[in-house]
């Protein structure tokens, strides 16, 4: 399989570096690397040239490819342009301070090949925190194991429904390019963005025939905490809170998973909120002002209570 990467990268001067290393030192190179740089104004991009120029070997064995944004647009934006750009067989998005374990794309491509993934979900590490990530206690029954750290979603809804699941954090998702091609980020929004656009590809591989949803344990991906990064930036006012995409979404449906990733998604989003905003004033207005949100959550947690 070929594997494209796509980094979008937006003032990471500190990690980008590190970054880069993790894709480099892999036991199976990528196919190709696209880095879509979001108008950076700390030389993250002079960073990354100057990184390549000094690993021809790399350079000589993947497609590399970096675009240049002459204004800022976000993540979103950056993120489609890349995907835009890619080939290969699989795709995945990496953050631009976050790191891939050295065997990942070996280990994914097994997957893929040996077991006809279509979308494969890796385990997390958070650090400095040491969380790891999903917590499957929860969930084991739904999993079927095919060998020592990975598995299949026997019902992969149900799977990434649940809260003790995790899609999208650290862009932990490679999916088969084919399945990716009518769907693309929301781009006006910051945060919570890629568990709106990582449900909405996996419905379309769940319209394919014999689809195959993965899971792969093991942390293969490290997720950095960075203080002052979109999500876990601090707010002064509750106007500075983005709405979750996944409620203005699918806040009408009628569809019960549909229900249970805005109940999970909002809860997050809710205890994020609380803890980020800095006055107890600001965090009552948040209150009042989604209240709604906040008695729809009743709704979805009954809702999965009596289905279970």
């Amino acid at each position: 399989m070929k594997f494209s990467i796509v980094i979008p990268l937006y003032n990471k001067a500190s990690y980008i570096a590190e970054t880069l290393a993790s894709i480099t030192t892999q036991t199976k190179f990528p196919f190709e690397l696209i880095i879509v740089d979001d108008c950076s104004t700390d030389g993250s991009l002079e960073i990354v040239k100057s990184f390549f120029e000094a690993a021809p070997l790399f350079v000589k064995h993947v497609h590399l490819e970096i675009i240049e944004l002459k204004k800022n647009h976000g993540p979103g934006y950056a993120r489609n342009i890349g995907f835009s750009k890619t080939s290969g067989d699989v795709i995945s998005f990496l953050d631009a301070d976050d790191i891939y374990i050295p065997e990942l794309l070996e280990r994914a491509d097994q997957l893929f090949t040996n077991n006809d993934m279509s979308f494969l979900t890796v385990g997390i590490h958070l650090f400095p925190s040491e969380t790891s990530l999903p917590k499957l206690e929860n969930i084991q029954e739904l999993l079927k194991p095919i060998t020592s750290d990975a598995y299949v979603l026997q019902a992969p809804l149900d799977v990434i429904t649940s809260p003790d699941f995790i899609m999208g954090t650290g862009s932990n998702v490679f999916v088969k390019r084919e399945h990716m091609k009518t769907t693309r980020y929301v781009e006006n929004v910051l945060f919570n963005e890629g568990n709106d656009y990582w449900y909405r590809v996996l419905k379309v591989v769940l319209e394919t025939k014999q689809p195959k949803i993965g899971l792969l344990m093991g942390n293969y991906i490290q997720v950095r905490e960075v203080q002052g990064s979109l999500s876990r930036q601090k707010y002064t006012s509750w106007k500075q809170i983005e709405i979750p995409p996944v409620y203005l979404r699918y806040q009408n449906s009628q569809n019960r998973y549909d229900h249970l990733l805005v109940g999970v998604i909002c809860n997050r989003w809710v205890k994020h909120s609380l803890r980020n905003l800095i006055s107890i004033r600001q965090k009552i207005i948040f209150l009042v002002k989604y209240r709604k949100i906040l008695a729809n959550q009743l709704h979805y947690s009954y809702n999965r209570h009596n289905h279970k």
